[in-house]
């Protein structure tokens, strides 16, 4: 495993990791130019905290994990601030391209690409890019996750997302990013004060999957499909908030829903919640519901649109 601060700026730097982890990140260092194949869990390891770290320019094939933000055994904490990561391209990837977690908290991820594979291990769940513990203030920009599949028994859930947050996760923006072919999810957001502005998501069991009040300019779901287990299908599951004292708001200025099967277009979970359209483009097969209620979910006084509601 190697300790590198310094930058890549000559010719690309090519690896066979032979699935270790490769670099153990510091402050300040900047990664680019780099071509690796066969990585372990983190080609580029965040162990302590550092700030501004710059990933840049790489392309990985194979492995376990691009980024992964795990503290050292004798720390608490291994948050990054400040990181910038632009111009990544990975396929074959059996866990995640990136999971950041702790305080992290204003970075920029933005061209990015990653494809995952068909995972069977019991405890591998795979995401595209996963957020958690308290992480803030992030734009993703212009990034597609595509395949993170986790194969089950049939009974069992499958999960597999293509972009994940989690509660106590705020202030995540979302732009121009696209999510396909995952098993559960393509956006599946707990965090706060989350916009997703022109983002698109296919070909996902939910296409998308939202815990709290978010806001969407331009919102695309396509054909969502049932790939295994025991999940629910449609193109937006809303959950509710059961026990709450307001309900979630979901405000989506347009709406395009494109479907050549009548999944639901909004599955309501475990209580109330608020859904406003604005205008819409929903081209679905007819009688397809526009809200179907899953463990008392509800919309009270139904689904407001500025316009004239889609006839379904």
């Amino acid at each position: 495993m190697a300790d590198i601060s310094s930058s890549f700026t000559a010719k690309p730097v090519e690896i066979a990791a032979a699935g270790e982890p490769v670099y153990v990140v510091r402050s300040g260092a900047i990664y680019r130019g780099v071509r690796a194949r066969d990585v372990g869990n983190g080609l580029f390891l965040i162990r302590e905290p550092v700030r501004n770290l710059q990933i840049a320019d790489v392309q990985v094939t194979g492995g376990y994990r691009v980024i992964e933000n795990s503290a050292a055994p004798e720390l608490v904490d291994a948050g990054v601030a400040g990181l910038r990561v632009r111009g990544v391209r990975a396929t074959g990837l059996e866990r995640s391209f990136a999971r950041i977690r702790y305080d992290s908290h204003d970075g920029l991820i933005e061209d990015v690409s990653a494809s995952g594979i068909r995972t069977t291990g019991s405890t591998d769940l795979p995401v595209g890019i996963a957020f958690d513990g308290t992480a803030h203030d992030f734009r993703i920009e212009r990034c597609v996750m595509r395949g993170f599949r986790w194969q089950r028994k049939a009974r069992q859930y499958w999960n597999g997302d293509g972009f994940s947050t989690e509660r106590g996760n705020a202030r995540f923006q979302f732009h121009q990013c696209a999510a396909w072919d995952n098993s559960d999810g393509g956006f599946d957001l707990k965090s706060t004060e989350t916009l997703l502005d022109d983002c698109i998501s296919g070909r996902n069991a939910r296409n998308f999957r939202l815990w709290s009040s978010i806001r969407a300019t331009r919102l695309t779901s396509v054909d969502p499909i049932k790939i295994g287990g025991i999940g629910d299908t449609n193109h937006l599951s809303i959950m509710g908030a059961e026990g709450a004292s307001e309900p979630p708001v979901i405000h989506i200025e347009h709406l395009v829903v494109k479907s050549e099967r009548g999944w639901p277009i909004f599955d309501v979970h475990n209580g109330p919640a608020k859904i406003i359209i604005g205008s819409h483009d929903i081209r679905v097969p007819p009688s397809t519901p526009l809200v179907r209620s899953r463990n008392g979910g509800s919309v009270p006084g139904g689904v407001s649109f500025a316009g004239t509601p889609p006839k379904l």
